[in-house]
This record gives C-alpha cells, structure tokens and sequence, in this order.
C-alpha cells in the first residue's frame, strides 16, 4: 500500500491506505518513488502559482517579474526622445522671439514704425538762375523739393553743405565769383544729392580818366561799353507768357533773333540795337527786318526783362 498523501495524478487528497483515487481513479501503487512523486506534486501546486516563486530546478527559485517591468524598459527612448525635442522646440522659439524683438529694440534714428527710411533720396533742390558768368550782381533763388518737412542747406564758399549750414530761406545775392552748393533733408533725415553751380561776375569798375592816346572820345568809349552790355544782358531764351496763356520764346544770341513758340517758328534773322546811353547797357531797342523789340533789362539780377513791355523770365 501506497503512503501517498495527495494523488500524483490530479492531486487530491489521499486518505491512508487507499490504493486508488477517489477523484480520478488512479492506482497508487504505480508510484515507486514516493518522494519523488510527492515533490512533482509540491512542484505543481507551486508552478504557474501568482502568489509564489517559480522552482527552477536545482533547489533555486526564480523572483515572479513585476508585471509592467519590461514595458517600462521599452518605453525609457521614447520617452527619451521626447523631452529632446521638445526642448529644442523650446530653444527654437526663445531664438525667434529674441531676434524679432531684436529687429524693433535696435531701430537706427531716422526710421519709422521700425523700417529704415535711410534708402529714400530726395530731389535735388534747383536753382532760378544758370551757372555762367555775368556782368552784374545776380540772385538766385533756390526751389525745395517736395517731401515731408523738407528743408535746404547751401555754401557759397565750395564746401560741401549738411545741415550745420546756412539755412536757405531767402534768394541769394551773387556779387564776386561764387560756387553755390546745396542739400535737401528732410523730418526723417533723408537727403538728396548736392546741387552744385559755379557762377563768375565781374562786375565792371567805374571808369577812370585816362589819357587820351586815341582818337576814340570817352563818350564813344563809353558807348561801345554799355552796348558790350547790353548784348549780354539780353544774351539766352526768354520765355513770355500772354495774358491769354499764349508762349513764346526769345533766342538772342551770336547777334541773331529767334522767336518761337516751342514747336514753330515765327520769325530768325540777323538783327541791329540801340541803347539808351547812361543806363549801363540795360535798356535798349533790337531791330530785325519789320520786326522791332524794345527790351529794359532793369532791375539787373532779378533773371528777367521786359520785351515789349512783357515780363520775360530767362529759360535757357
């Protein structure tokens, strides 16, 4: 008879002296190794078992593996990889806010809404009067390009103009050789280029008494002068604007008249003068063919005459 305590079959329990199994029938006496039989049967009850260690063989025992341990292990990169990116995403951001403030913080003067004007070149400022070389005292005024609070700054020495210089505000009176430079600048600091016109005046001495070693008289002396004068004061294009908007335009030069209206014209040829004598060559009358023109260059410096009694502003 078997001392089998538990049925190496299906484990129940074994009453002394029973040979076969009340549960499966099983005949113990099959069983030669009693301890052998009742370890199987201690190794069954414990395999598989949640609430206790696992026999591994040779009397050791393996700890039961935390169930989510392995899952925690695969998970550790991506979690990993995550906080990387985010934190360069983070970095990238700061960067862009940075430099975008930036770009508003550090604006140079003279820019507006944070946009450089610098780029903006004003029109030159012109002048009233050519350069050239005249006989008389001249002024000149100087026309202010258009732009937001434009103001013009000149020399009359050569230097190049800024705004430390004298501000135009009046024409000006031209009476020895001069080189009038000027600049634009407006609210914003924006600038235009320099405007520059040399003029030469020689302005005649007043004649002294010399002696007479030529048959010419002073009054002829003085005559062929103040006709030299004349020529160059009426020297240029005129140009006449009628009452009626009607204009047109006087040429005298190299001892020819020309009038036209800028696209015919109405009368060329060769013309004589007259002057008025002791008027300094200014007032004079240009005779060509049928055609008479009484000119008065009075008052001298202002850049224009009277034709025919018609203001005339020179052109060219």
């Amino acid at each position: 008879m078997s001392d089998l305590r538990f049925c190496p079959k299906c484990g129940t329990n074994i009453k002394t002296g029973e040979r076969f199994c009340g549960n499966c029938g099983f005949d113990t006496e099959t069983v030669i190794d009693f301890d052998k039989a009742n370890l199987s049967h201690q190794q069954s009850k414990l395999v598989g078992s949640p609430d206790h260690p696992q026999f591994t063989g040779a009397g050791q025992i393996q700890a039961k593996t935390a169930p989510n341990q392995g899952q925690k292990s695969s998970k550790m990169p991506i979690i990993i990889i995550t906080v990387v990116l985010a934190s360069l995403v983070l970095i990238g951001g700061i960067a862009f806010w940075w430099f975008s403030q930036g770009q508003h913080l550090f604006v140079k003067p003279g820019s507006v809404g944070g946009s450089q004007t610098s780029g903006v070149v004003l029109e030159l400022p012109s002048y009233s009067l050519n350069e050239g070389s005249y006989s008389a005292e001249q002024k000149v005024a100087i026309t202010i390009p258009s732009g937001e609070a434009v103001q013009v700054y000149y020399t009359i020495d050569g230097s190049d103009p800024s705004p430390a210089s004298a501000k135009y505000e009046n024409p000006i009176v031209l009476q020895a050789n001069t080189t009038l430079k000027s600049i634009a600048i407006d609210k914003n600091g924006n600038q235009s280029a320099i405007k520059t016109a040399a003029y030469t005046i020689s302005i005649p001495q007043p004649a002294t008494t010399q002696p007479q070693t030529t048959t010419t008289t002073p009054a002829a002396s003085t005559n062929a002068d103040e006709r030299a004068q004349f020529e160059r004061n009426i020297e240029g294009t005129w140009k006449v604007r009628e009452s009626s908007g009607f204009v047109l335009y006087y040429t005298f030069i190299g001892g020819r008249v020309n009038v036209t209206d800028g696209g015919s014209d109405y009368f060329d040829g060769v013309y004589s003068f007259n002057i008025a004598p002791g008027n300094n060559g200014t007032i004079g009358t240009v005779d060509a063919g049928t055609h008479s023109f009484s000119i008065d260059c009075n008052p001298l410096g202002d850049n224009a005459i009277f034709i025919n009694g018609m203001y005339a502003t020179y052109y060219y």
